[in-house]
């Protein structure tokens, strides 16, 4: 026997000395409370929880849905995941247990149902609209070449690459003629709501993210739009994922919120949130 084992072995029996000199009701509570401690981790891996990733345009509009859908179909709980569309299309790729998926565009979406990532074509549900905010103690800008004044020394984005918001933001520069003029005072966000937090923040002076986060229902929204013609169109669509392992109730709840999402009441809420009908 090695070392190794005999320190093992030794460390045992240490072990079961001090239980034997345990009284029988400590001992026995001891035991009650490790198995109650084993049945709720259990437990807690089997609850049933609906999984959803979004674009973080959606973060206001879709958890007001969800929680509508909750209140008029109770039943297993709605998770939402916010982040770019790039990056949680690419974590459903690489295994990533989500039920459904949100993209703030048609590219993402379309691209996890070519890929066999999909139970069924992208659905159309809205278009999302671009708008230029600044910071709280600037003199607002009301056009793109506003921001060519000096008082705007950083202007965020969110990340092209994989944020459709960010995308669009330098689509329109580029098309406006300004993308040159303007490219050393761009920073990029993560994705487009934490785009808005740097302009929030007073880290950006200035910003182009989505008129979703902005708006609020039966308020007016402030923000100059940026003109769609500048850029391509940003249709918001989801799908449901197809899991190689997923339960029949969370394959019907995810059939559940895909009814939900093509109902009126859905419609609604994301029309009052900034969104147009696709």
């Amino acid at each position: 026997m090695g070392r190794g084992e005999n320190q093992r072995s030794t460390a045992i029996q240490q072990v079961v000395e001090m239980l034997k000199l345990w009284p029988a009701q400590s001992l026995l509570n001891f035991f009650c409370s490790l198995l109650c401690l084993v049945s709720f981790s259990i437990h807690a891996e089997q609850q049933l929880v609906l999984r959803v990733a979004a674009a973080s345009d959606l973060r206001d509009a879709l958890n007001a849905i969800s929680h509508e859908f909750q209140q008029t179909e109770p039943g297993i709980p709605v998770q939402i995941v916010f982040g770019s569309s790039g990056k949680l299309s690419q974590q459903i790729q690489h295994g990533a247990p989500y039920d459904l998926y949100f993209s703030a565009d048609m590219h993402f979406a379309e691209q996890l149902w070519q890929k066999g990532f999909a139970q069924h074509a992208p659905v159309a549900i809205g278009i999302g609209h671009l708008v230029l905010v600044t910071r709280a103690t600037l003199k607002p800008a009301i056009q793109l070449e506003d921001l060519e004044a000096p008082h705007f020394r950083h202007i965020a984005i969110a990340e092209p690459q994989h944020a459709p918001y960010g995308d669009r933001a330098k689509q329109a520069l580029e098309n406006s003629g300004l993308w040159n003029k303007l490219e050393k005072k761009i920073v990029y966000g993560e994705n487009v709501a934490k785009t808005f937090q740097l302009v929030q923040s007073g880290a950006a002076d200035a910003a182009l993210v989505g008129m979703a986060l902005v708006t609020k229902p039966e308020h007016t929204q402030p923000y100059p739009i940026i003109n769609q013609n500048l850029h391509r169109p940003l249709e918001t669509t989801f799908v449901t994922v197809k899991r190689a392992q997923s339960s029949a109730e969370i394959t019907s709840r995810a059939h559940q919120f895909s009814d939900f999402m093509r109902s009126d009441k859905a419609q609604k809420l994301l029309l009052s949130y900034g969104f147009t009908a696709p």
